[in-house]
Order: C-alpha cells, then structure tokens, then sequence
C-alpha cells in the first residue's frame, strides 16, 4: 500500500474528525471552563491590586498553550477511551504513515479550539465583571499585548550572545521534549497518562545529564563558537529524528489487547 495518498488521508482526515468529534467539544468546553474561572477569580483574589490578577491570568493563558504545544504529541490517543475504538482506527483502509499523522495532528486541531475558547472566556470574564459592577475589568488580552511588549524590550536589552543561545537551548528544548512525548505516547500504552511516565524519563535524563555533562560556568556560552552551536544543532536534530522514527515504528507495532508497553 502507498504510504501516503491525498484523496485517502482526506477521508481519514473526515473520519476521524466525525469520530473524535466528542473529544474536541469536551475540550473545548473544559479550556473554556478553566480560563474563565481563572479570569474570574484571580482579579477578585487580589482586591489590592487587580492588574496582578490580570496579570496572574496572562500567565495561565500562556502556560496552557505552551504545554499544549510542548505535551501535545503526547495527545494522540486521548480521543480513544476503549480497544474497541483502537481496533476501529487499526482497520481503516489507510497507511500506519497516514493514520499516524492524523492521530500526531490532534494537538494541531486542539489549538484553534483553545484559541477560540480564550477569546470567549475573555468576552465572559469582562461582561461578568461588568454586570457585577467591577471598574477594575479589562480584557485579559490587551494585558497580555502588554506583558508581550514588557518582555520584548526586556529580550532586547540583554547580550546578544545570551539572547542566541537562549533561542537555540529553548527552542531545541522544547522540540526534543516534543518528540520525547510523541515517543511515549506510542511506547506506554496508557491512554492519558503516557505524559506522566515521559516526564519522569525526561527527568532522569535531565539528571543524568547533568552527571555526566555538569553546566556550572552561566558565562560558557561566550567561549562557543559558530561551529560548536552547528555541531549541537545536529547533533539535537538527529535525535529529534531518531525520537519520531521510533515513535511511528512502535504505532506500526500497536497491539488492540497489550501490555504495559508496545513492544
């Protein structure tokens, strides 16, 4: 069978937007719910200072879209509660390649709907708060326009040297760490909570990283050179390549009735 066919992948995109159509409206609604009770009660918890509410509130928006984005492969069979929905997926008439892609793509389809949910939770927050008669009430959007502005002029104030390795160590960090997810999520078998054991992974991987290749000089990377940095950026994508291969082999080896892990 070819790995990937467009008018193929287009019906499995259908399907399998039908099937997990649930899924999405619970998660919709449950980001809608926890964005507006956090807009709603970080700026009545600080009767002091209101804009640290805000401000509180900018933060948990922010962090939830940069887990959905770090944990997000880690998503993929959070849709499936049962084996019966898992030996559906197995016998659609599609590549493991094309089946992989639209279960990996969930988190990408997540984000719209959370986007959507934050700017309706903003809309709520500020007629509640209005109705309820706070002259304090803002939108939590022009706070985090404005807390955006506050750290970019910050970023640019700081060492340019700083600033590159900065970029690369999060940047690859949080690629890496999305591809250690996506390799969980297809090596544990537990459905929602394969983020759980990649996380302590991670941890002990951190640990021993440190053991091994201790970072105790926070000036070190004014002795890096344009070769070292091309040389770990290699060396950090190829087992981010490494990391996705392996998890698109273990779904290939995805057994409906398993054990702990897929292998």
């Amino acid at each position: 069978m070819i790995q990937f066919n467009l008018n193929r992948f287009g019906k499995l995109v259908q399907w399998s937007l039908t099937y997990d159509k649930r899924y999405y409206v619970k998660s919709f609604l449950q980001i809608l719910v926890i964005m507006l009770l956090g807009f709603l009660f970080f700026p009545m918890l600080n009767k002091s200072d209101h804009a640290v509410g805000y401000t509180m509130s900018s933060i948990m928006v922010a962090a939830i879209f940069l887990v959905t984005i770090v944990l997000g492969s880690s998503f993929m069979f959070y849709s499936m509660e049962n084996e019966h929905d898992r030996q559906n997926l197995m016998l659609l008439p599609a590549s493991n390649f094309e089946k992989y892609l639209m279960r990996y793509a969930t988190w990408i389809l997540l984000i719209p709907l959370y986007l959507v949910a934050f700017f309706a939770a903003d809309l709520l927050q500020y007629v509640i708060h209005w109705v309820l008669g706070h002259d304090y009430v803002v939108f939590v959007t022009s706070t985090l326009i404005r807390k955006a502005d506050i750290m970019s002029n910050a970023w640019h104030q700081a060492p340019e040297d700083a600033r590159r390795m900065m970029v690369h160590a999060l940047l690859f960090l949080a690629i890496w760490s999305h591809s250690i997810y996506a390799l969980g999520a297809t090596f544990f078998r537990s459905r929602k909570y394969n983020w759980v054991l990649t996380t302590i992974v991670i941890i002990l991987l951190g640990i021993l990283q440190g053991w091994i290749l201790p970072f105790d000089d926070p000036t070190s990377y004014e002795k890096m050179t344009t070769m070292d940095f091309a040389i770990l950026d290699m060396a950090t994508g190829l087992w981010i390549v490494l990391n996705f291969w392996l998890s698109y082999k273990l779904f290939c080896r995805t057994q409906v009735i398993g054990r702990f892990v897929n292998l």
